[in-house]
């Protein structure tokens, strides 16, 4: 749709201006501004970037100002991806304009004065060409190669080439000489340029490429299903396949299919962590038509990728959760591995949900959502149960390689027998089997740093933080203690703050602590660290896998990062050092993690030839999330948490929103949540459809970075009931926006409530 007018969301986070605004379009910017455009606008007294949403004949108002300036250097957001952002600011809740955010690439805030362009823009480089008029080439190359066969071979190399060749691949990769270009130069022969050069996040990285193995006869049939599917029209059918099933080349497959329909497909893995083993098994099926998005590539590395996408140069897109923006032309088919993993969930606004998104934008375009996953979210499988998805099941391993052993330590036990090491004996004994054997190891916990808590053993008075209601964490690499929420940081007093005493103990573990004292009964152990904190640096994740995968590390120590999708055929053993430490969360989806990251890690032992045996310790062994875990026992696990669900009336019985507010001081945080909990009940009331308000009352973590936090839920079976009441009962209390330091969120289905 054209037009001389454009209408332009700006750039300013506030719910007064969250709509479009009529600019007219210049005749100078008239062709180069279109819907997706970013521009500069006069916004009141100053100049505001923006984002053009769409263009008419006629404004909506009389007086309408002149745009300023438009973004050259980067294609505009395709228009499916406008539909997108305008779907998610209704959908949770958020402002237009950062739906609008999250469809271009992180780091390419808009810099505007009188003009506008990328804080990172194409990355240029010195290059020379032959000058246009110059001489008859093949004439040069002749009369050179008599009394400089370094020139001419220079000139020779460009006549090939046909365009410029940058000066660090002339002289660097193709070996030429430096004084001979700088003599063409000089004698008018070849002329120094600036080019564009795209920033390559796989430079260096060769393609192994790979043939597609026999599909085994569960595999054959679950792509013909999908095959079906994706000729049909589409929809989204969960792959629920237990670990080392072979989901992955089913993946593959659809992905083949749609670029041989002429179409592109988007593969989300829930963690960078995951980014590079994926990556490489798609490379080497897809070659360098594979394009990659997350957090980990510098700002110039998304750009030139999103690019690449947008003109259609990359067959596949890999990434994390943002990756399901990516602007493929002809969408395909959008894979989610390990569906289930709450990092598809965004905790900043816009909270949006990848698989909820994914679902959209595939339904918009006619493509396949595929959902994988060896335990699949509650609410997932539920809509397949009930039909809303299509599900097939892939039940067993590749090779008919049996599931591993899985053995429940209880750790009372342990105590009560003297053993008060955080590894009880039958851990400690399997891995230094697995050790003299040469086989490989992860030890799982999913706590990072030293010792979770550090107390005073004359008082028993704890170290907390003090912007934080939580004990802060020692590491012992820094050495000292910090807070996981605001990232508070003090060193270890070495007399309690209370009563002076001086008997300061460390109590708890984390990965830290595990894997120093691996390599305290082990000595000998190539022992790595997969964590937060060890994986800080760019590229940090390949090397540490890599070095595993290679076999120069026998025990890898992580958090959840080693949980997920790894696929390692010399692990034969599974530690999983404490397995309540999600259980005891004040959060009703507490089971579920706990089955789900037992399981997973679980999976991760016996891929290759040799059987994988589990070791899970744990103070609740008889707990229902722990034995089906421990007997691969999807099926028994869900009916009995969807069936406490149910009575509970948490998802997937009923929607639920979270209104979360918080305030410097507590009375005003805890006057705020009443006055919204009113206002939601009053409403509810009226309305045709039940709505249940919960609260107000303090968030399980009552303080986080010095901000008090009191919390609502709404639930509701009708989800456009539920943002009704939670959007009235914000606004017609008075609270939002009243009072400086009271903020409030509103979180749709949020995946903890902590």
């Amino acid at each position: 749709m054209g037009g001389r007018y454009a209408r332009v969301v700006v750039d300013v986070p506030n719910a007064r201006v969250d709509r479009h605004f009529d600019y007219m379009i210049p005749d100078r910017l008239a062709g180069v501004v279109q819907p997706g455009s970013r521009v500069l606008v006069p916004f009141g007294p100053r100049s505001v970037s923006g984002f053009v949403v769409g263009q008419s004949d006629a404004p909506e108002v009389a007086e309408v100002r002149d745009i300023l300036d438009c973004v050259r250097d980067s294609p505009p957001i395709p228009e499916d991806l406008l539909e997108v952002a305008t779907w998610m600011s209704r959908t949770y809740l958020c402002l237009l304009v950062e739906a609008l955010r999250a469809m271009v690439p992180s780091g390419t805030k808009v810099e505007s004065s009188r003009t506008v362009s990328l804080k990172v823009g194409p990355k240029l480089a010195r290059a020379v060409r032959l000058v246009p008029g110059a001489g008859d080439p093949e004439a040069l190359v002749q009369s050179l190669s008599r009394r400089s066969p370094a020139q001419a071979a220079i000139v020779h190399a460009l006549l090939e080439r046909g365009r410029e060749i940058t000066r660090a691949e002339l002289l660097g990769t193709m070996g030429y000489s430096a004084s001979a270009l700088n003599s063409l130069v000089r004698s008018g022969i070849v002329e120094r340029v600036d080019v564009t050069v795209e920033r390559d996040p796989f430079r260096g990285l060769p393609v192994e490429h790979t043939a597609p193995p026999e599909l085994s006869p569960d595999q054959a049939a679950a792509v013909a299903k999908l095959e079906a599917a994706m000729d049909s029209g589409g929809g989204v059918v969960v792959v629920h396949g237990v670990t080392s099933s072979g989901k992955t080349e089913v993946y593959l497959r659809m992905l083949e299919r749609s670029v041989r329909m002429g179409r592109q497909g988007i593969m989300l893995v829930p963690d960078i962590s995951l980014t590079p083993q994926m990556v490489d098994r798609v490379r080497g099926r897809f070659g360098r038509r594979v394009a990659v998005l997350h957090s980990a590539l510098g700002a110039g590395e998304r750009l030139d990728e999103w690019a690449r996408i947008r003109r259609g140069d990359a067959d596949v897109v890999v990434g994390a959760r943002s990756a399901v923006f990516a602007p493929v032309p002809r969408l395909g088919v959008i894979v989610v591995d390990e569906e289930h993993d709450t990092s598809y969930k965004q905790d900043e606004s816009p909270r949006y949900h990848a698989v909820e998104v994914a679902e959209w934008r595939a339904s918009r375009a006619g493509a396949l959502v595929i959902l994988g996953s060896a335990t699949p979210s509650v609410e997932t499988y539920y809509r397949s149960e009930i039909g809303v998805y299509g599900r097939i099941e892939l039940l067993k391993r590749i090779d008919d390689r049996p599931l591993p052993d899985v053995h429940v330590v209880d750790m009372r036990a342990e105590l009560k027998s003297g053993n008060r090491s955080i590894f009880s004996r039958r851990l400690q004994a399997h891995l230094a089997e697995r050790l003299a054997s040469g086989q490989q190891a992860i030890l799982f916990m999913n706590r990072r740093g030293f010792s979770t808590f550090v107390l005073c053993r004359d008082c028993g008075y704890v170290v907390t933080c003090p912007n934080c209601d939580v004990s802060l964490t020692y590491h012992a690499r820094m050495p000292a203690m910090t807070c996981h929420y605001c990232n508070h940081t003090t060193p270890v007093p070495d007399i309690c703050p209370s009563c002076g005493g001086e008997r300061i103990r460390y109590f708890g573990a984390g990965t830290e602590k595990i894997e120093d004292e691996v390599k305290k009964l082990f000595p000998e152990a190539r022992v790595a660290r997969m964590d937060v904190d060890t994986t800080r640096r760019k590229g940090a994740h390949r090397e540490i896998l890599t070095s595993f995968r290679t076999g120069r590390v026998d025990v890898l120590v992580g958090t959840q990062m080693v949980a997920k999708g790894l696929d390692f055929p010399s692990v034969t053993l599974v530690g999983v050092v404490s397995a309540d430490t999600a259980l005891n969360l004040p959060d009703f989806r507490a089971s579920e993690r706990t089955f789900q990251l037992i399981a997973q890690v679980a999976g991760r032992s016996g891929r290759g030839p040799v059987r994988g045996v589990v070791i899970v310790q744990t103070y609740n062994p008889t707990h229902y999330s722990i034995t089906t875990a421990s007997h691969h026992d999807y099926r028994r696990f869900y009916e009995q948490e969807v069936a406490a669900r149910f009575e509970t009336g948490f998802p997937p019985a009923r929607e639920l929103l979270r209104v979360l507010v918080s305030a410097e001081d507590e009375p005003s945080a805890a006057r705020a949540a009443g006055a919204i909990a009113a206002v939601c009940r009053d409403r509810a009331a009226g309305h045709d459809v039940s709505v249940e308000v919960v609260g107000p009352a303090p968030a399980p973590i009552e303080r986080i970075a010095g901000k008090f936090r009191w919390q609502v839920l709404l639930l509701a079976a009708d989800g456009c009931a539920l943002r009704e009441v939670a959007v009235k009962g914000v606004r017609e209390s008075g609270c939002a926006g009243r009072k400086a330091g009271v903020t409030i969120t509103m979180n749709v289905n949020p995946q903890s409530i902590l």
